[in-house]
């Protein structure tokens, strides 16, 4: 546990997020059933007063355009009207918004084209307070719940929460307590009476696996490889840790079946999901390895090279850094892609507000 704290912005995304977020959307579409039943349960707006919904954690806005218009259609199909809507879509400051926005505004078919739809957005960590007190109807988190608001420690020996072990795996499973805790009491607080919150959580087996440990190993090699070299310092090294806890079951739902948000939240659905290896399908089809390495390569560095990125001195090089580790993973995974076949987790919840 000793050495410098480090401080995490969950969530933040590389360039081209939105392009290489594959996984994350087919992620997303577990999801999908659970919002269409919230849709179905959640109190409407009287009076012609706007439904109002968040959606927390955009990244870059790509894969929030299906939940989003999921919401607009349910709301009306049950009005019969084009009842307001307002959707908030938030993440943290230094989020690209500009990107965002620019998905949401200028995708063909994008549901803030329809009529009565007002588009927001809040650049402020979920983490913290985002609304008034019983402000909104519905709330929806996809794939965004497992990154930590800050790391307590690094995992000096490797880059992924799942390899750290004894103090400061248990420091970094705390932080990942907190953290989760806090965002249920941020909603309950926001949510009005029958709102509905709807979360899509980067999740774990029972035995803490996330699924990704192969592709973990790779990247975490390709950095060692690149130490050895000289191209990163081992002090560099050593700080580089990707913010995230993937939690089990028993860790999502915990704060739901004991303790003081049990009087405000209830569970009305779950389900852990093992998702499958849509880049390893694809290479099993073609045959292609260098396609396969393109694929992996590019999701990895867009959802992670950043926060890794962020250890590096401020006299380091961080582009020849970057091109260095993106060309080292890309050869690992081209010759080996087998060895980087991932099934991440991921824990599929609706929640009402008593």
């Amino acid at each position: 546990m000793s050495g410098p704290v480090t401080t995490a912005a969950e969530g933040t995304m590389g360039s081209g997020y939105g392009r290489h977020s594959r996984v994350q959307h087919r992620a997303a579409d577990h999801g999908m059933p659970l919002l269409r039943r919230a849709l179905e349960a959640v109190p409407l707006p009287t009076d012609g007063a706007p439904f109002r919904a968040a959606d927390l954690g955009v990244a870059a806005g790509t894969n929030s355009l299906d939940p989003m218009r999921a919401v607009v259609e349910g709301v009306r199909a049950r009005t019969g009207e084009n009842t307001p809507v307002a959707v908030v879509h938030t993440d943290i400051l230094t989020n690209d918004f500009d990107t965002t926005f620019a998905t949401i505004m200028d995708t063909p078919g994008s549901y803030a084209h329809e009529p009565e739809v007002y588009v927001h957005a809040q650049a402020r960590s979920f983490y913290e307070p985002l609304f008034p007190p019983g402000d909104l109807h519905l709330t929806w988190s996809s794939i965004a719940v497992h990154w930590l608001s800050r790391v307590p420690a690094p995992v000096r020996d490797h880059v992924f929460s799942t390899r750290a072990t004894g103090a400061v795996r248990e420091a970094l499973r705390e932080q990942s307590r907190v953290d989760w805790e806090r965002f249920l009491a941020h909603r309950a607080r926001e949510l009005r009476p029958g709102g509905q919150l709807v979360v899509l959580g980067g999740a774990a087996a029972d035995d803490g696996a996330s699924g990704a440990e192969a592709l973990m190993d790779t990247a975490d090699a390709a950095l060692r490889e690149l130490t050895s070299e000289g191209v990163i310092a081992r002090d560099e090294y050593e700080r580089m840790t990707i913010p995230t806890w993937n939690r089990t079951r028993k860790e999502f739902l915990a704060p739901l079946g004991s303790g003081p948000l049990t009087s405000a939240l209830r569970l009305e659905a779950s389900d852990l999901i093992r998702l499958p290896d849509l880049h390893l399908d694809r290479f099993h089809e073609t045959g292609d390895a260098g396609g396969f390495a393109d694929a992996v390569t590019a999701f990895f560095t867009a959802a992670f090279t950043p926060s890794l990125l962020s250890a590096l001195d401020p006299t380091t090089d961080v582009e020849r850094v970057a091109d260095a580790f993106t060309a080292t993973l890309h050869d690992r995974v081209e010759s080996a892609p087998e060895d980087v076949e991932t099934h991440w987790h991921v824990m599929a919840l609706r929640v009402r507000r008593v």
